[in-house]
């Protein structure tokens, strides 16, 4: 049967478990609005490694009275749900903060590997808090893509110097029987026991074979801390997964129309005439001869695809450097959508032969790479998808 495909866009929060309280009158109380969702904001997006991110995270105060003296600290950590495993970028003072009000504090990073990063903002002192339960906040922003069956592993992970007994939840959310407008994702729940420096991967599964194109389904994952009985903000993470339903090759047209247009804006040169070489590839790879559909390349000349991307891969990332700031962010953006794409037809090609054994390892293993960035995850996705399609 022919999948159909969709790109999900991991939006990772991790949470406190919100309290009631009853704070005394006149009272400050600082905090993390929506639990870092528009409060916490980067730029670029996605950082560029060894390149500066401007990173602002915006306190409010929902106390009566000004909150002063507030200090914000902001570290960041590997994507996933990841308990004690956090390194600090720098911690800054706001002075005040008037009641209802909100005031911003900026940071700037320069990050040395590639990876899912994730930021968490937490607010480590004033002179006044009535409610700590508010006072942390992460985001998260990850874009890949999957078939019709969406099949992907959370990580879980203690990052502490001692073991944790975790309590996983996982939901559709807006449906309690886990169905959302026809899409049926599974539940999760389950207990898992994790030593220092452990990890288990929570696999998160959502049949998507109802959801039109366009249409959006979300999946939440928990983790909560079971011997944290005081409910602290530390004792809970989550992951928020945002499906939205779309195709490999419009993907690939929408990159390839992206990269052209930037490659003909370039200053003229030997940086600009290499740019402009690789993306001839990427237009290559769109020719009809080489797809069936959509989602589907053919047998015999689809490698072409992947081999045409994975030039691009490697010319670009040569030439990176060389390129302005503003182009640096797109071409990075590019290339993750490309491997995501690559995926698409990987894992269209291994659902449609039945899942072999052999292909879905090959997956796995370009899964793992593409985690780290790594353009070689292109060729492992060819050779999944040849795998498959013998």
């Amino acid at each position: 049967m022919k999948t159909q495909l969709t790109n999900l866009i991991l939006g990772l929060a991790c949470t406190a478990i919100v309290g009631l309280c009853s704070p005394a009158a006149a009272q400050a109380n600082p905090g993390l609005p929506f639990y870092g969702y528009g409060s916490i904001v980067a730029t670029p997006a996605y950082p560029v490694v060894g390149e500066n991110t401007h990173i602002t995270v915006a306190v409010g105060n929902s106390g009566p009275a000004t909150a002063t003296n507030v200090q914000v600290r902001l570290s960041f950590n590997d994507w996933g749900v990841t308990f004690m495993g956090w390194q600090e970028i720098g911690t800054t003072t706001l002075a005040s903060i008037p009641a209802g009000g909100t005031v911003t504090a900026a940071f700037d990073h320069v990050f040395i590997t590639r990876t899912h990063t994730c930021l968490e903002a937490l607010i480590v002192g004033a002179d006044d808090n009535t409610d700590p339960n508010d006072d942390r906040g992460q985001i998260n922003l990850e874009v890949i893509n999957a078939g019709e069956t969406f099949s992907y592993g959370v990580p879980v992970v203690n990052n502490g110097d001692g073991p944790l007994d975790l309590l996983v939840l996982g939901h559709a959310r807006g449906g309690a029987d886990g169905t959302v407008g026809g899409v049926r994702a599974e539940p999760i729940d389950v207990v898992l026991h994790l030593e220092a420096g452990g990890m288990a991967i929570v696999p998160v599964v959502i049949d998507l074979g109802a959801l039109p194109l366009g249409a959006v389904v979300e999946y939440q994952v928990d983790a909560f801390d079971l011997a944290d009985t005081t409910l602290s903000p530390n004792g809970h993470e989550h992951v928020l997964l945002r499906v939205v339903k779309t195709t490999a090759r419009a993907n690939k047209a929408y990159v390839t129309a992206q990269m052209t247009a930037l490659a003909a804006g370039l200053p003229r040169g030997a940086a600009a005439n290499q740019f402009r070489t690789a993306v001839k590839h990427l237009q290559t790879a769109l020719e009809p001869r080489l797809w069936i559909d959509a989602n589907h390349v053919r047998r015999g000349s689809g490698a072409e695809v992947f081999a045409m991307e994975g030039f691009f891969d490697r010319k670009a990332t040569d030439v990176l450097p060389l390129l302005p700031e503003s182009a640096k962010v797109a071409v990075e953006g590019a290339l993750r959508t490309l491997m995501d794409c690559d995926r698409i037809l990987a894992q269209t090609a291994v659902a449609d032969a039945g899942g072999p054994p052999a292909a879905r390892a090959l997956l796995a293993q370009a899964d793992e790479l593409r985690l780290n960035g790594d353009g070689n995850a292109i060729r492992l996705y060819r050779q999944a998808w040849q795998a498959a399609t013998r």
